[in-house]
């Protein structure tokens, strides 16, 4: 599936600046340059970066409503490099081992330096960002706060069986700050009113829900060829994402038994996973879940209907909703 033009028109000029800010020597930006996609183990050029979803909507968002570019680009870099920061961080604390198919930074250089890349990720980001002036400072800090926040609230699900509505409210901080941090951004470079940067922030909350709600059943069901990740390795990790807090909330009897005693375990099994999956698949989770995708798709563009984007900007909008409801990665 080929990425929409919103999300390759500013990727080489991304890609660029992520390479200026990284060009440090020592391991610690060696271990950066890996993480972003910009090296292989062997630190030789890459092209591995991923979607760079958030930094592209800055650069969009600022030109469609009249921003330069240029004051935009260190805005979406400290966003860019705020996002992986909390990525390093984040496979520490859940222990994951690969990411977009390659070895995660704890992983590979250990938990100690993986926490230090992370905090120089953190450090590089604000000082990039300061180029764009202390107002779209302020808007990254803010929702940086607010993504950590979140983080904290999703480790204290892991413990716990939460409803559909106190995840969400949880993904609402952990992923859906920066979405919505990423509009602000825009909306602050090129100075647009107020009610365009809320009517933009809540797009982006609709957005964010989408993005991680898709995330969370690739997680179950995607194509470990494609994803990077074993098929269900949410499941065996037992991560409480949003399939778990819909089949805990839907399924009774042995069915709900089942489920419980094996979120309960140590170590998950194959065929604990397989079981998990049947559950889920029996309660029709996978259908639930791509109907919320579609739902707070539709949302969003109620919200982007209110912003002064050309008629242009809009379909592009409309294509990267589109591959953001059916990407497979």
């Amino acid at each position: 599936m080929s990425l929409p033009t919103l999300l390759s028109r500013y990727r080489s000029l991304i890609t660029a600046g992520l390479t200026e800010v990284l060009r440090g020597e020592g391991l610690l930006y060696t271990i950066l340059r890996y993480h972003v996609g910009l090296e292989d183990e062997h630190g030789s050029a890459s092209s591995h970066m991923g979607k760079l979803l958030r930094p592209n909507l800055v650069l969009f968002t600022a030109e469609q409503l009249g921003g330069e570019l240029n004051q935009a680009l260190p805005a979406a870099l400290g966003l860019e490099l705020i996002h992986n920061f909390s990525l390093i961080h984040d496979d520490v604390q859940d222990g994951d081992r690969t990411r977009r198919g390659r070895p995660t930074v704890w992983s590979r250089y250990g938990v100690a330096q993986a926490i230090n890349a992370g905090d120089l990720m953190q450090a590089l980001a604000i000082t990039k960002a300061l180029h764009a002036g202390k107002d779209a400072v302020k808007t990254l800090l803010e929702a940086t706060i607010e993504m950590i926040e979140g983080q904290g609230l999703d480790l204290g699900v892991e413990e716990k069986a939460v409803g559909v509505e106190p995840y969400l409210e949880m993904i609402d901080k952990k992923t859906g700050s920066l979405i919505r941090c990423a509009f602000r951004l825009g909306a602050v470079i090129a100075a647009a009113p107020t009610e365009v940067e809320e009517a933009l922030a809540e797009a982006g909350q609709e957005l964010g829900r989408a993005f991680q709600i898709r995330d969370d059943l690739l997680g179950v069901w995607g194509d470990g060829a494609i994803t990077g990740k074993p098929q269900g390795s949410d499941i065996r990790c037992k991560k409480k994402t949003l399939p778990a807090a819909i089949a805990l909330s839907a399924v009774s009897g042995t069915d709900r038994t089942d489920l419980e005693r094996i979120y309960n375990k140590k170590t998950l099994t194959d065929e604990d996973v397989a079981r998990v999956i049947e559950i889920m698949d029996k309660a029709g989770v996978h259908q639930v879940g791509e109907q919320m995708v579609i739902e707070h798709l539709s949302r969003a563009r109620e919200w982007l209907a209110q912003v002064p984007f050309s008629k242009a900007g809009m379909q592009e909008m409309e294509e990267l909703m589109e591959y953001l409801a059916e990407r497979e990665q």
